[in-house]
Order: structure tokens, then sequence, then C-alpha cells
């Protein structure tokens, strides 16, 4: 077996605790479920199989049990999490993993690894995904139990993606008007006054997932810089549109050129524009 694998979010010596879980309200004096990774990237090559590991540790006093479930994810537009069964979306790859062992019973101050395989299945065609859930249940309840119970889950996500060159594309950009701010329910004092935001459309247009950032310029006609507003790094899914909305800064009256510009460590920087007319 091939265990050469990049990864990313490794924390050395570290396990991240308390990853997307439901914290507690008051101290437990339980298990404590932590991993030291949250994502595991595997080089989609064809031949057998490739395995990786991650660990997971139960830093509590009393002992851990925890389960692992393999299912389908994605991002919606505006970039949040969704999760489906198995086999639901066409880059699953939920088929084709495998993990062990996927029950855990962990010792206090403990530390067990885990194995993920993803079969030579996966070597065919497109990169695929998937999301490795670990759910630590809390403990039985007792009468003499007075503490706030809680479980945890981590969603540690896999990605099989081909060794290709990344492409991306800015397909539209827009200046809306941005929605007035609310606070406590009212309009805040400034919402009589106009505000601006440019939409940006980002398509991922080749096989691999792409990490871009970058920033809006405010140019004059003759492309003197007004002003700049950075976008900060975003992950998009190949194939996946991403839609940004920057907020522009109050402008005088004139005419401008918005440009967006992304740079997500591909060839060349994925661009677009649109001019804005002030009166």
């Amino acid at each position: 077996m091939d265990s050469r694998m990049s990864r990313i979010a490794r924390r050395p010596g570290r396990f991240i605790a308390l990853a997307g879980a439901l914290v507690a309200l008051s101290n437990v004096a339980g298990a404590q479920i932590a991993v030291d990774e949250l994502e595991l990237h595997v080089p989609l090559k064809p031949g057998g199989s490739v395995t990786t590991t991650f660990h997971a540790a139960n830093r509590g006093i009393t002992p851990a049990n925890a389960t692992v479930t393999i299912q389908d994810w994605d991002r919606s537009e505006v970039g949040e999490n969704r999760y489906y069964p198995t086999g639901t979306l066409p880059t699953s790859c939920g088929a084709h993993v495998t993990v062990f062992p996927s029950v855990l019973q962990l010792a206090p101050r403990s530390v067990q690894t885990l194995r993920v395989s993803v079969d030579s299945a996966a070597a065919i065609g497109h990169g695929c995904y998937a999301i490795l859930f670990i759910d630590n249940p809390p403990p039985p309840r007792t009468a003499q139990s007075s503490a706030v119970q809680y479980s945890v889950r981590y969603g540690v996500k896999v990605y099989v993606e081909p060794e290709t060159p990344l492409i991306a594309e800015v397909t539209d950009v827009g200046v809306v008007d941005a929605k007035p701010a609310i606070s406590s329910g009212k309009l805040s004092a400034r919402s009589n006054v106009r505000s601006r935001q440019l939409d940006i459309t980002y398509k991922n247009t080749g096989a691999r997932q792409t990490m871009a950032h970058g920033a809006v310029e405010i140019r004059r006609p003759d492309n003197s810089v007004v002003s700049k507003i950075d976008i900060p790094e975003f992950p998009t899914l190949p194939g996946a549109t991403r839609r940004l909305g920057v907020a522009l800064p109050s402008l005088p009256s004139g005419r401008y050129v918005l440009l967006a510009l992304l740079d997500y460590e591909g060839a060349e920087i994925a661009a677009g524009q649109v001019e804005l007319d002030i009166p």
C-alpha cells in the first residue's frame, strides 16, 4: 500500500479539541475526545489502494466510546457545508473509503490510530470527496448526575483529487444595493445612506479544490486606484460556484471601474470588472 499523502491541518504533537461539537455549559468530569486532523488529502493515482492515518485521543479521566460514519458533503454557493447520505452526490467516494476501526473504545488518557484507505476504484475518472464523522455520545445519565451532558462530533474531510493544474474563472460581477443594517430589530442610523456591494461569481472549472483570495480594486478612468478591499481566502470544490458579496465604501460622484482579482494559485489570476457611475 502507498501510504504517501499530502496533508493540511496538521498540528504536530497536538490535538484539535471539540471541533464542531456541542460544548457543555458547565464542567463535566468525563471523557473528552480530540482528533489531530480535520482534512486528509489523497492523491488520485491509478493502481492499488492508498492508506493514511489520523488519531483520536481521550483526554478525559473516564473511558470513552466513539463511532465513525462516512457521508457525502459539499458546500453551498455562500460556503456553508452540507451533508448527505453516502452515494447521494456524483462526487461521492464513500463507497471507496474504509476506516478501521469504525468503533473506538478509548481508555482514559489514551490515543487510538485510525487507518483510512481509499481503494483503486476511486482512481478511475474524476476525484471524489467524503467526510468521516466521529461521534462521542454522552455517558449514561445516573440519578446522582447533575452535570450538563453533551455529545462531541468531529468531521474529518477526505479529498481524493488528481494532480492536475488548478483552473478557475470569474464568470460575473455586478453592483447591487446592499441590504440596510438592522440593529435590535430596528434600522441602523445609517440605513438612510445608500450602500452598495460588489457581487462576484467565481467558478472552479478544474478538477481540484481551489483556495482563492484576492481583492477588489476601485479605479478611476485614468487607472489610478481609489481604494482596495481585501477578499479573505475561501475554498471551492471542483465544478462548484462561489458567490461573494464585497461591501463598497462610500464614494463621491464620478465614474469608476471596479476590478475583482482572485488568486487561486493557478497559472492566471481570475478577474472581472464592471463600471460604476455615481451621479
